[in-house]
């Protein structure tokens, strides 16, 4: 039997160490960008350990729980209709009041934990069109009222009816109360810090009155937002985009396309701060619409994500670890979001460092003997046939020479 050689690829991992904490309590867990860009998009694969192996629960708090929205000049809209499918569904139709769309505002009773939903448009209310395939509402809950504001926002639309569905197959339903349209403002309980993205390499290229920035990282990075300074022209107004190059497959061949992930405007009037939809990508592209003006003077381009908690319930003086960059893991099933509630109280925060990042030996078992090559393989392939053809070749000759001589 030919054997090939078989490889084992490496398997990249990275431990932090948690700085020791002086109390007992729970704890949020700033998760430093370099070990976040080992771990898998959905972070499924983060584990915290304790001395002798043992894992410590913990869950995954999202940024939107440290923001309170602040709703003024509430604008209530007309629900048409609403269903509920126990355990499965609960379905509210409203009607657009506007001629476009792109924001609704939730009145909701308090509820502990989160919610899924997704958003559709109509105009007839028989056909129906996505809007948003899967959305989330989280912090459902107001520490002094009864009920709380959520505000969603879509792409604009202009449908005469929005239905929103909310998932209830894996929990509770929710109660809601009105939907509308109202001022809002954020308002952050803690900081939120967004960290900035190491880059690899910039690359510029002026053509066609565009200039097109061409950035590239280390690893595949989550953006979330990107700044930008620019020394001159003192006054302008440019539309930019920011894409990916991706590939596809057209008639059984490879083709590139330019999949858009965002487009802005950049102005002198205006922050130079723009936040645009969760990409995970090693490679992007800004293009800027220069037009007839000169092309703008970037002193510094900066990409950034927000932050990651972990919340844990941590002893002190005691030694923990935190490890990611193993695909193979699955989300752990922890107990600990159940029963705790912490978006009512603002926990200390413990830091990550000592950031180690290892790699599993890369095994390799090949053999050494000549018959055991793939290229001996082929050869042994090729002189066979050759034999064969010659040997053909004879028979047919000495067939053709009976032929004859009969």
């Amino acid at each position: 039997m030919l054997l090939g050689s078989v490889t084992f690829a490496q398997t990249s991992l990275v431990t932090g160490t948690i700085d020791p904490v002086q109390e007992d309590g729970l704890y949020r867990i700033q998760m430093p960008q370099e070990m976040r860009s080992y771990a898998t998009s959905d972070l499924r694969d983060i584990r915290i350990w304790a001395d002798k192996g043992k894992q410590v629960p913990y869950f995954i708090q999202p940024t939107t729980d440290y923001i309170n929205t602040r709703v003024s000049d509430f604008k209530e809209f007309s629900i048409v209709s609403s269903t509920r499918i126990a355990d499965s569904s609960a379905t509210y139709i409203f009607k657009n009041p506007y001629d476009t769309l792109e924001k609704a505002v939730f009145l909701i009773a308090n509820y502990q934990g989160n919610k899924s939903y997704k958003l559709e448009g109509s105009n007839n209310q028989k056909q129906w069109f996505g809007i948003v395939n899967s959305g989330q509402l989280n912090q459902l809950s107001h520490s002094t009222e009864t009920s709380v504001y959520k505000s969603i926002h879509f792409p604009l639309c202009r449908y005469q009816y929005l239905k929103v569905v909310f998932d209830d197959r894996k929990s509770l339903p929710i109660n809601l109360l009105k939907i509308g349209m109202a001022t809002t403002e954020s308002v952050a309980v803690v900081p939120i810090i967004k960290e900035q993205i190491p880059v690899k390499s910039i690359e510029f290229l002026e053509k066609d009155k565009r200039t097109q920035i061409h950035i590239r990282f280390n690893r595949p990075q989550l953006i979330d937002q990107i700044r930008m300074q620019i020394t001159s022209p003192e006054l302008y107004s440019r539309n930019a985009s920011f894409y990916t190059i991706k590939e596809r497959e057209v008639k059984r061949s490879m083709e590139s396309y330019r999949q858009n992930v965002a487009s802005f405007s950049i102005r002198s009037d205006k922050d130079l701060v723009f936040n645009v939809p969760r990409s995970i990508e090693k490679e992007v592209y800004l293009e800027i619409d220069n037009k007839d003006n000169p092309k703008l003077q970037i002193k510094k381009l900066q990409f950034l994500q927000e932050a990651v908690y972990l919340v844990a319930s941590l002893k002190s003086l005691e030694t923990y670890k935190v490890t990611a960059g193993n695909d193979t893991l699955t989300f752990p099933d922890y107990d600990i979001f159940d029963v705790t509630n912490t978006t009512k109280s603002i926990l200390p925060i413990a830091k990550i460092s000592s950031v180690v990042y290892e790699q599993e030996a890369e095994t390799t078992k090949e053999s050494s003997s000549i018959w055991q090559q793939p290229w001996f393989m082929w050869c042994c392939i090729g002189i066979a046939s050759l034999m064969i053809l010659y040997v053909a070749f004879n028979l047919l000759k000495d067939l053709n020479k009976n032929k004859i001589d009969s």
